[in-house]
């Protein structure tokens, strides 16, 4: 973990700037690296990525990590100057160029327990945990993530929190989440305006149900979150159909989608996909 003024030096010797457009403010508290590293260690994993190394300041001590424990680590950077830089580091692994977003992991060679780390640019965080969270095939055991404070948030909200919504869903029907540590602007060069927190997703959740079908359920759940679930719901579902499934997890006609917990979501798209009759022809 390196200081802002070893980051300084590094920019110079890599010939790179921090790009707002990447969304690239590198760590500079070497506390926020190592608790990141221990949550790592924790799953015991034989397989590590990074996406977004940036200069190395979690990467170096991943590195020693995977070094002292045996695992292989691998990186996912979008930078062609900062995968030039990490080539002419002769980084252990192997690095990919690339989009996070676009990146097919099944290209990757995994052991189990697996394990994703990342700063994550504010820009892609949201649409990468419902992507890693939704994939019927899971291609990581456990996601630890730094996020901007809001978007975590939104991540763990509970129902009736002003934050609950699609995200809060899709994550928690997946994963076991925990808050790891949070981190202030000044943790970060270029400083960013906004807070961070790290969450680690761990335990995934087994789920059969969870299919593209359930991902466009959640979503039309919340497609108008003033309007009420049955009238959102409706455009797929017989109300008929609707108003019993409600009942039969305890709710009445007028709740609103941010009222279920995640798991009364599964509940009741078990519950409206068992027969057919249901949907809207």
């Amino acid at each position: 973990m390196h200081t802002k003024k070893e980051l300084d030096q590094r920019l110079i010797l890599a010939g790179v700037r921090p790009l707002k457009s990447l969304g690239q403010n590198f760590l500079v508290n070497p506390r926020i690296g190592t608790e990141i590293v221990k949550a790592v260690e924790k799953f015991s994993p034989k397989f590590v990525v990074e996406i977004g190394p940036g200069l190395g300041a979690l990467t170096d001590e991943l590195i020693q990590s995977a070094s002292e424990n045996s695992y292989k680590f691998n990186l996912v950077e979008i930078d062609s100057g900062l995968v030039e830089y990490w080539k002419k580091r002769d980084f252990p692994g192997q690095i990919f160029h690339g989009d996070a977003l676009k990146i097919d992991w099944a290209v990757m060679s995994r052991q189990s327990p697996s394990v994703l780390v990342s700063n994550l640019p504010y820009s892609i965080a949201a649409s990468l945990v419902v992507e890693l969270s939704s994939s019927p095939q899971p291609f990581f055991d456990a996601l630890v993530f730094m996020f901007q404070k809001e978007v975590a948030q939104r991540i763990t909200a509970r129902p009736g929190d002003e934050d609950y919504g699609m995200l809060s869903v899709v994550a928690q029907v997946a994963w076991k989440i925990d808050r790891l540590v949070d981190a202030g602007p000044q943790d970060f060069s270029p400083v960013p305006n906004v807070g961070s927190r790290v969450l680690v997703f761990g335990n995934r959740i087994a789920m059969n149900a969870f299919s593209s079908e359930f991902l466009s359920f959640v979503k039309l759940a919340f497609s108008q979150r003033r309007k009420k679930l049955l009238s959102n719901l409706s455009a797929r579902y017989e109300k008929a159909s609707i108003s019993k499934a409600l009942l039969d997890i305890g709710f009445e006609d007028g709740i609103r989608a941010q009222e279920l917990s995640s798991e009364q979501f599964t509940q009741l798209f078990t519950s409206l996909e068992r027969g057919t009759s249901h949907k809207k022809r």
